[in-house]
């Protein structure tokens, strides 16, 4: 391919609409993927994001029947009969509803796709449209084997449908939300880490909606992380165990609480045996939110008071999601032992254990 001309919206310069399309495309996002690399003029076709990404979302009529109904949105199609002739931007300004196909019988399945398509003359049939439609997939002899019927050239998949023998309705459990975002050259787009980028653009920011972590490309073609101010602490119940018998808070207080900062976890652990608690044996473990990543241990601080006031360490072991405490054994010129029912004191209701401990999450 040459240089286009004219450009767009020279004056007084008469140029096919295709023109206009590759106007759009260059102010779209790159679309990140290694497939991309050989087809420039690309983009990151997809939905429109918007609040709780309501835009084309397809969703169960309210009294569930074999119709689904799309939302009013934007979609950005990229032309995939020639290629490289510019993106198409399709408006749906009120719900739409949609005819499923009747279901088989018995032991038929099959999966059906809803999707945003384009059909221009220009290049492929007779039709110059775009329309949004279900295409119906072939049938299966089970809800594992089924697979999409053949798509559209230019097509934004929205949905997938799973239809069963006999189906009657739709529900929104049958519906599988199957939407990409697209956003302008230079803004976040929304997806999920399954469906990140492998050759981001350098500077292309992404949001990791499932993750709620903030991405970006970096010039040798890897991803580095925006840390984030850390946010509320979230409690969590920690799991209390003995090596050889577990205990049971019974009516005692057990409670943790946590941050997340990208890997980093910062937690603390708050524990008081009760009148009912029982105390099992053995060597004491507390669970901790996200399992340790597999580099080193960490070490954190613990203080028991249990008639005196005990100093120690928890320890957290790399790849471990249950830490132990480490106390200095008074008789023992003060080496380390492992807490217990009766170490380093026999432990009772009324005595209160407090650790705290930062490390580094698995994921």
């Amino acid at each position: 391919m040459t240089a286009i001309n004219p450009p767009a919206w020279m004056q007084a310069g008469t140029y096919p609409a295709r023109n206009d399309r590759l106007a759009l495309t260059g102010l779209m996002s790159y679309p990140g993927f290694s497939g991309d690399e050989a087809t420039p003029l690309r983009i990151r076709q997809g939905v429109k994001p918007s609040y709780q990404n309501y835009q084309l979302k397809v969703r169960a009529a309210s009294t569930p029947n074999m119709t689904v109904i799309v939302s009013g949105g934007i979609a950005f199609i990229d032309q995939h009969d020639t290629g490289g002739v510019g993106t198409y931007i399709c408006v749906n300004d009120a719900d739409v509803i949609l005819n499923v196909s009747p279901a088989g019988g018995a032991g038929q399945f099959r999966k059906d796709t809803v999707v945003a398509s384009v059909y221009d003359a220009e290049y492929a049939g007779t039709a110059s449209e775009w329309r949004l439609e279900i295409i119906q997939g072939p049938y299966a002899a089970s809800a594992g084997a089924t697979v999409r019927g053949s798509l559209p050239s230019n097509a934004q998949v929205l949905a997938d449908i799973s239809i069963g023998p006999s189906q009657s309705s739709v529900t929104n459990a049958n519906i599988v939300d199957i939407r990409n975002y697209s956003v302008a050259a230079g803004g976040i787009v929304p997806l999920s880490s399954s469906l990140d980028m492998n050759h981001p653009a350098p500077g292309q920011f992404r949001y990791l909606m499932d993750t709620d972590r903030i991405l970006y490309g970096k010039q040798d073609g890897t991803s580095g992380e925006v840390a984030k101010v850390p946010g509320a602490w979230t409690s969590y119940t920690p799991a209390w165990t003995g090596s050889t018998t577990n205990p049971s808070i019974g009516n005692g207080t057990l409670t943790g609480r946590y941050t997340k900062l990208g890997p980093t976890v910062m937690c603390e652990i708050f524990l008081i045996p009760g009148s009912t608690t029982t105390f099992g044996s053995g060597t004491y473990l507390l669970s901790v939110p996200f399992a340790k990543a597999t580099a080193t241990e960490a070490v954190g601080a613990a203080r028991l008071t249990a008639g005196s006031v005990f100093l120690g360490h928890c320890i957290l072991g790399s790849g471990a999601n249950t830490m132990n405490v480490t106390f200095p054994n008074q008789s023992n010129n003060g080496l380390g032992q492992n807490w217990g029912n009766t170490v380093p004191a026999t432990f009772a209701a009324g005595h209160t254990l407090r650790m705290s401990i930062t490390y580094e999450a698995a994921s």
